[in-house]
């Protein structure tokens, strides 16, 4: 936990004139943790951005233990979404690009991977997530058709993951090329 001794010192060694802007993010800092202060996005101040703030902050008021919740959830908040495509063997027809682009959300659906801890954590929930996804749909997707599988990409794994129905990984492909409908202007 950081403690912060003399913030009236601290906000001359930040290269703040406005002692106002830097204690309001201070106090934040103090009531609310590494954590939290990462997550809130303050109003630009024009001397730091907030998680260059925050390094400084630490790298003056802190100590190791601070610095490595600094960098881990710095790490797990700048992760990428993961992707999950609802694979149906799907052949357009005569239906409007518009109509299939408007539709597009429920075949490509992405995943939150902040929370994930570690690869088989994330894994789990994607399993269960398309259990449950092909459950809700009874094994359909409106105008797209039945569910052959689910793709599943994401930074923690090297290869698209293809699952069943019923969650298990039942192929891996190093490439997998997604038909996208979208309308450009």
């Amino acid at each position: 936990m950081i403690v912060i001794k003399n913030k009236y010192a601290l906000y001359k060694k930040l290269g703040y004139n406005n002692l106002k802007q830097c204690l309001e993010k201070l106090k934040f800092l103090e009531k609310n943790g590494i954590e939290a202060f990462l997550k809130t996005n303050f109003k630009y101040d024009f001397v730091l951005p907030n998680e260059l703030f925050l390094k400084k902050v630490i790298e003056l008021c802190g100590d190791d233990e601070d610095m490595k919740i600094f960098e881990k959830t710095r790490e797990k908040l700048s992760r990428k979404s993961g992707h999950l495509f609802v694979n149906t063997n799907f052949k357009r027809s005569s239906l409007p690009i518009f109509v299939l682009a408007f539709m597009q959300g429920l075949r490509n659906i992405l995943i939150d991977r902040t929370n994930f801890k570690n690869k088989k954590e994330e894994l789990a929930y994607i399993r269960n997530y398309v259990k449950k996804h092909y459950k809700e749909n009874s094994g359909k997707l409106k105008l797209w058709g039945n569910i052959q599988n689910y793709i599943y990409k994401s930074d923690s794994f090297d290869k698209y993951l293809v699952i069943d129905k019923d969650g298990n990984v039942i192929n891996q492909m190093d490439e997998f090329n997604l038909s996208i409908a979208k309308i450009q202007v």
